[in-house]
């Protein structure tokens, strides 16, 4: 029975090295039994992964054959973002004129509203100003 904590923590320390080491020197056993047994083991391994990659090359051919990549067409495209956008084709042009004539009618309307602002505004008689700025 440990008497202190570090009694307890040492006995886990202890314990802790205990089992690998158990554990390396079953892996040491385990290793001289198969002596000559281990490039056989090994070419096992190799057949076996061999298999898998042979598995995975087969079924990754089946599934891209079952997938059709898309077509792409610029063209096909465009009309798509087109319609999406509601701009209609290039034959469309009526609509954009349209569309420019009403921006130079609001474009001629604020040249006259601001012609009108920079006309000189005729001076109301009246008190004149007083050259004292505390007023």
């Amino acid at each position: 029975m440990a008497k202190t904590p570090a009694d307890t923590a040492r006995k886990i320390w202890l314990a802790g090295i205990g089992a690998y080491g158990k554990a390396f020197t079953e892996a040491q056993e385990s290793l001289a039994k198969m002596g000559g047994d281990t490039s056989r083991v090994f070419e096992e391994l190799v057949a076996k992964g061999e298999e898998i990659e042979d598995a995975v090359e087969t079924r990754g051919r089946e599934l891209a054959k079952q997938v059709a990549a898309p077509s792409f067409s610029i063209d096909e495209r465009i009309k798509q973002m087109r319609a999406r956008l509601k701009l209609g084709d290039d034959d469309d042009g009526d609509r954009f004129e349209a569309i420019e004539a009403r921006l130079d009618a609001i474009e001629d309307k604020l040249d006259a509203l601001l012609a009108k602002s920079k006309k000189p505004q005729k001076k109301k008689p009246g008190k004149k100003p007083s050259k004292n700025i505390a007023d």
